[in-house]
């Protein structure tokens, strides 16, 4: 009776009764739950990467691994199809290898199922009933411990939610600000170009007119005016030395720009452009003033006997045009100035308000990441101090479970991790010695004649060395694409890929195949990719295909026919196991179940617990 005179004793009692209070007592919530019906279905899995069009002259074929020549199916000359069999290695030690590595499997499963063997119920029986009354004392402190867990994750939910929203504004931004500088580029890259075009034509529009004003002046050709030379300018002879002079002047204005604009490719730098564009203004202006005092001569030329005024008026409509055709480039090439003048200020101010939003974004994304850390923080000392009081009530609990796993026949994890260990490693071998068997046979991956067979039945051969060569005898192509390292994993030789074009659009799609996989790593931008080579499965129909045309694949690397699927966001799992919450009668009920393939659009396979008709829980929302 002395038990009922401790105040520990009461305590204990009150906690017990106020626990089971909160559990009992119903609360009035109401659960409004979101459901899908179970269907069986088709469950595909794929991976998408892009890739590029690269041409096959020939394929230089070696065995993986060292062996002797036990048969050798082609000739030189012979005339092959994809998949056709060319050389095959003795596979006697292999086929051997291969026998007793499964022997050694099955031997390593029928030593851990001994191991696996447990105590009786009695003796387990007893021992976990001492277990549970010392659990009797832990029950607070874990309720404390879910409660601080439930509003951790709460917190984590509710602030997180906010970081991401404001990261996907950041991201949204910064994808502004880049495209706002890609945009620009191209716009100024446009202008200069249409600038150097427009240099480009009064340059061979000057020369012209210099030539034009040279027939008249006969500076450099005195040949073409012999008919009026004698009467050139006669009203005006002051304007004719002034237009020999100007001539002098824009030749030399010419000869520049010309040197200039040489220089100036359509991959130039701005500046250089510019320059150039300047060099054949002056010139521009150089031989447009020339074709003015040429006019001023002509007018003043007179008839003779050997020169009539029909052929004066041609002479002055000839000149007239002349100048009116370089006045006309003068002008595209100042309108040419103007549009890079404008492309700049238009570039500069999208560039400017881009970075404005930017900087706003991440300022925002920055205060919400900063109060996330802070509340998460605070519930994570919470949880903390709650399992601080959980571990000092865990003791005895511990010291009892303890007295129970003594009594306990089935061996512990530890002792059984040799033995699981053992049939990883034999499965592995297993593994090994089937793909070295696959590795005895050499299959031409292409359409082609066989060019050279450089070994000879029970040869010796080492492995990486070229037996075999296949030259293609049509014009046929494989798909060389990067697939990331989150995904190669479930990539395989073999899985079945389906190709796309830009060149094609998407409504043309062609088949193919995994045919090899580069083991070495790719670093693009930062990422880790890994180089795969797609053949066509039907060679034929890449005759529209040409190297280097842009290509999007899907490969399929595994799929489930008339399966049970859910989304994966209704399967949960914790510390019993996997599981999904069913409807049945209106109410939520618990659900075991096992899981398979993880498809796309979020579907998962649930190959037990579930059948055709049942009502999965997705979401459950309190009202």
């Amino acid at each position: 009776m002395k038990l009922f005179k401790r105040w520990w004793f009461w305590l204990i009692v009150v906690v017990i009764l106020a626990v089971a209070a909160f559990f009992l007592v119903p609360r009035e919530v109401e659960l409004v739950y979101v459901t899908e019906t179970v269907e069986v279905s088709d469950l595909i899995q794929t991976v998408d990467a892009n890739g590029e069009v690269v041409s096959i002259d020939e394929v230089e074929l070696s065995f993986d691994l060292s062996g002797t020549i036990e048969s050798v199916l082609a000739a030189v000359g012979d005339v092959v199809e994809v998949g056709d069999v060319l050389l095959q290695l003795d596979t006697t030690e292999l086929s051997a290898d291969v026998s007793a590595a499964y022997q050694a499997v099955q031997v390593a499963l029928s030593n851990l199922d001994q191991q696996r063997a447990g105590s009786t119920d009695e003796a387990i029986e007893v021992a976990s009933l001492a277990a549970d009354a010392a659990g009797v004392t832990k029950t607070m402190a874990d309720v404390d411990v879910l409660d601080a867990t439930e509003l951790l994750t709460l917190t984590q939910v509710r602030y997180n939610a906010d970081s991401d929203y404001a990261g996907a504004v950041a991201q949204t931004a910064l994808d502004n600000y880049n495209q706002t500088v890609s945009s620009n580029a191209l716009s100024l890259a446009d202008a200069y170009d249409d600038l150097l075009s427009a240099a480009w034509a009064g340059v061979v529009e000057a020369r012209a007119g210099l030539g034009q004003a040279d027939e008249v002046l006969g500076v450099n050709n005195g040949v073409f005016n012999d008919a009026y030379e004698t009467v050139l300018s006669a009203q005006n002879t002051g304007v004719l030395e002034t237009a020999r002079s100007a001539f002098g002047t824009a030749e030399n204005a010419l000869i520049d720009a010309e040197g200039v604009i040489l220089s100036a490719g359509y991959a130039a730098s701005s500046g250089t452009i510019v320059s150039a564009a300047e060099a054949v203004e002056d010139a521009l202006d150089a031989v447009s003033r020339l074709l003015l005092y040429t006019d001023q001569v002509v007018q003043g030329t007179v008839t003779s006997g050997s020169f009539t005024a029909s052929e004066l008026s041609a002479l002055i409509d000839t000149v007239d045009a002349a100048r009116r055709a370089v006045q006309i480039d003068q002008a595209a090439l100042q309108n040419a100035f103007q549009v890079v003048s404008g492309a700049l200020i238009d570039a500069d101010a999208a560039l400017e308000d881009a970075a404005n939003a930017l900087s706003e974004a991440q300022a925002n994304l920055d205060a919400k990441e900063s109060l996330e850390a802070y509340s998460v923080a605070t519930a994570e000392q919470a949880l903390v101090d709650a399992e601080a009081t959980a571990d000092l009530r865990s003791i005895e609990f511990t010291k009892a479970q303890a007295s129970l796993s003594e009594v306990e026949a089935a061996p512990r994890s530890v002792d059984l991790a040799s033995f699981e260990a053992e049939v990883e490693r034999t499965r592995a071998a297993y593994a090994a010695a089937q793909a070295r068997l696959e590795k005895a046979t050499i299959s031409s991956p292409i359409v082609g004649s066989v060019t050279e067979v450089a070994v000879q039945e029970g040869e010796q051969v080492v492995g990486s060395e070229t037996v075999v060569t296949v030259q293609t005898t049509e014009e046929q192509f494989e798909i060389v694409a990067d697939i990331s390292e989150s995904d190669i994993a479930k990539v395989e030789e073999g899985d079945a890929v389906i190709m796309t074009f830009d060149a094609f659009g998407s409504g043309v799609e062609l088949e193919g195949y995994i045919a090899e996989m580069d083991p070495a790593e790719k670093l693009i931008e930062g990422v880790v990719y890994y180089e795969v080579t797609v053949y066509l499965a039907d060679p034929a129909e890449a005759i529209a295909l040409r190297p280097g045309m842009s290509t999007d694949i899907v490969v399929t690397t595994d799929d489930r026919s008339g399966v049970v699927t859910v989304p994966q966001r209704a399967v949960k799992t914790d510390a019993d196991g996997t599981y999904v919450n069913v409807l049945v009668d209106g109410e939520s009920a618990r659900r075991s179940v096992t899981t398979g393939l993880r498809g796309d659009l979020g579907r998962l396979e649930i190959s037990e617990g579930l059948q055709e008709g049942d009502e999965v829980i997705i979401r459950e929302i309190e009202s």
